[in-house]
């Protein structure tokens, strides 16, 4: 017992001297990429319809709102930008537990680094602290939370975010404690959305880190909670998951980062359909295919609830439900024709995709999600395999142990640099795509974060006008 205490001391006493250098390397990456997610994601309209709203209603000048340039309260500027990290199903995941860490400990730590006029060295430790917490909380509740109904991000991101708030303030391990506790009574999240549709997910990173923010700052009031959150009776774990696994919460803390286990995500959508489109490419290199020639396409899982998760709409009446959808972003795939990040799936592929385009209709009532008969992959997010009937009666097959962006096949760090390129260039101004780069690769170095944050701000002559399906 006593996990949630374990956790703030251990929060309380992080150094960033302590940490691994690969693990500080990782948490570089993970800010850049998650920034690239930031900007790219405010052009978006359902971004904006939800910046407008906090904008005319909510006040403060302490925080950076990214693109945009206003200054907020810390809990709305995490909120806007979380909402803008998640826009597009483009921010990093950790699959095993499963959960989103990246698009709440960024704009979460960010927005807290500029209300305690911390330095790039605090903001870094905070990064760190914030996805490991988070991870750590949902592998502890990992799978049962998502086949509960629950989105593990918004269970498990307000404790997170409020990791981050106690390194920026500076709390000693008692208000750690605090903080976490009070984080516990923000937690929520239904994923309804991946058998209806609906626009509210993109907020489902947004929620917890402005509640984590407003956690950390409740605690700094001298506002308390109860103690053993996470492991009571009627905590988080036992109310949220029903079962769970309390040792995965603390064993190797401060020797084993999960946030190594973290995944970048080379395209805009579920994460679980990922290796699909990587099986797609390795084949058509094989054995080129257009579309046309393709009758149908089986994809293979070992799980039920991961198949419900990304095989229960077909038809998408939204661009959510598109970026959920197996069968029609595979047939974005097949008719794009592409390959990698270029491959049609991509950030500015799905807001302009025709949803009623016939031929993708057509394709992806020929795609088939299965549970094979036998045990061919171990775990679902370890990979997945497709077999295509052609037109002339071949069968052709494809296995991807894992997805680009595992751990297993990760991204490098110019591919991570790529990608952040294809988010930001058609939007930032010229050059300032690099000086984003060269400041997070020496965050630690930073005095004022307020300075970084002032980078993601794009001028207004510059924006873009948001219109999902028009102008990119």
């Amino acid at each position: 017992m006593n996990e949630t205490r374990t956790l703030a001391q251990w929060i309380a006493n992080l150094r960033l001297r302590d940490v691994p250098d690969e693990v500080r390397e990782h948490a570089r990456r993970f800010i850049l990429d998650n920034f690239g997610c930031q900007i790219a994601g405010a052009t978006l309209p359902w971004s904006q319809a939800y910046y407008e709203v906090v904008r005319k209603t909510r006040s403060g000048t302490h925080s950076t709102v990214a693109y945009f340039g206003d200054r907020l309260s810390p809990d709305d500027a995490a909120f806007i930008n979380s909402t803008f990290n998640h826009a597009n199903e483009t921010d990093d995941t950790h699959l095993k537990s499963p959960t989103h860490p990246g698009s709440i400990a960024v704009p979460a730590a960010l927005a807290m680094a500029e209300y305690a006029r911390a330095d790039g060295e605090k903001l870094l430790a905070a990064v760190i602290a914030a996805y490991e917490i988070q991870i750590r909380i949902s592998w502890a509740c990992s799978p049962f939370l998502i086949y509960r109904g629950h989105h593990p991000p918004v269970g498990v991101g307000p404790f997170g975010a409020a990791a981050a708030g106690a390194i920026l303030m500076g709390f000693d391990a008692e208000r750690t404690l605090n903080a976490l506790a009070i984080a516990g009574s923000h937690s929520a999240g239904l994923i309804e959305y991946t058998r209806t549709g609906g626009s509210v997910k993109r907020i489902h990173s947004a929620i917890p880190a402005a509640a984590g923010v407003r956690a950390a700052l409740f605690a700094e009031a001298g506002i308390t909670g109860p103690h053993s959150i996470l492991e009571g009776d009627k905590g988080f774990c036992k109310v949220f998951a029903g079962d769970y696994d309390l040792n995965r919460l603390t064993e190797g803390l401060g020797t084993r980062y999960h946030l190594l286990d973290n995944a970048l995500k080379p395209y805009s959508c579920c994460h679980l359909i990922h290796a699909a489109f990587d099986a797609l490419d390795q084949l058509r290199d094989r054995e080129p295919l257009t579309p046309g020639q393709v009758k149908s396409i089986t994809v293979y899982t070992n799980s039920e609830p991961i198949l419900s998760h990304i095989g229960s709409i077909v038809e998408p009446q939204d661009i959510l439900g598109a970026q959920f959808s197996l069968p029609f972003s595979l047939a974005m795939r097949l008719h794009h024709g592409g390959r990698g990040v270029n491959g049609g799936n991509g950030y500015w592929d799905y807001p302009n995709v025709n949803l009623k385009d016939p031929r993708l209709l057509e394709t992806a009532r020929n795609v088939k999600c299965v549970v094979p008969d036998n045990a061919e992959w171990a775990r679902v997010d370890k990979g997945a395999g497709i077999e295509v009937e052609t037109t002339d009666d071949r069968r052709l097959r494809e296995i991807v142990p894992y997805s680009k962006g595992l751990p297993e096949n990760p991204m490098s760090a110019a591919e991570v640099k790529e990608k952040f390129h294809s988010l930001v260039d058609p939007i930032l101004p010229a050059g300032r795509p690099d000086e984003i780069v060269a400041a997070v690769d020496h965050v630690e170095t930073i005095k004022s974060v307020e300075k970084l944050a002032q980078l993601l701000v794009v001028p207004a002559t510059k924006r873009y006008t948001a219109v999902a399906g028009g102008r990119r």
